[in-house]
């Protein structure tokens, strides 16, 4: 049975009209993999380029933060609406390359690759991150503004690890 928590999640993911679909892990998931009220969504506000499994908590707050913030910076800095978000996925059971404990083995987090524009135009971490025109500046506002919506927003600039996406998540940090 779901806790209460993760059933107004749910309810929540209703009203907002995103569609989802609950899911189970395998029963052999360690206890530390648990993830609470996993759905696998192929879409918050916007599109993914392909579908992610994560907590309900965590697409909950992608989607606020599609909303708010990263279609409004799209249109400020590249005058173009995000046809879809490009991600290397948001669930998986592992540990980090330090050792510790990932976000993505509880399903918080996810690593945004880029974006596609309505126009087709692409904007990419691995390739316009250290650009000095819009599409750079678009992603370091991207960002910047994650910091508001995320408890960790890990880029290029935190590790050799990130040198290729955006990493959010909704850690304990």
């Amino acid at each position: 049975p779901l806790s209460q928590n993760a059933a107004q999640c749910l309810a929540q993911l209703d009203r907002l009209g995103l569609h989802y679909q609950a899911v189970s892990l395998s029963p052999g998931t360690p206890s530390a993999c648990r993830v609470e009220a996993p759905v696998e969504v192929v879409a918050a506000s916007i599109p993914f380029n392909q579908p992610a499994v994560a907590s309900c908590g965590l697409i909950l707050q992608f989607d606020r933060f599609e909303r708010e913030a990263l279609r409004p910076l799209a249109q400020r800095y590249l005058g173009e609406d995000i046809k879809t978000i490009l991600h290397f996925g948001a669930y998986s059971c592992r540990t980090t390359h330090a050792g510790r404990e990932s976000e993505h083995a509880h399903g918080l987090a996810i690593d945004v690759a880029g974006f596609e524009l309505a126009d087709g135009r692409r904007v990419l971490v691995k390739d316009d991150w250290s650009k000095r025109d819009r599409e750079g500046r678009f992603l370091h506002a991207v960002a910047q503004a994650a910091c508001r919506y995320f408890n960790e927003a890990l880029t290029p600039e935190s590790d050799r690890d990130h040198q290729n996406h955006i990493h959010l998540d909704l850690g304990p940090y």
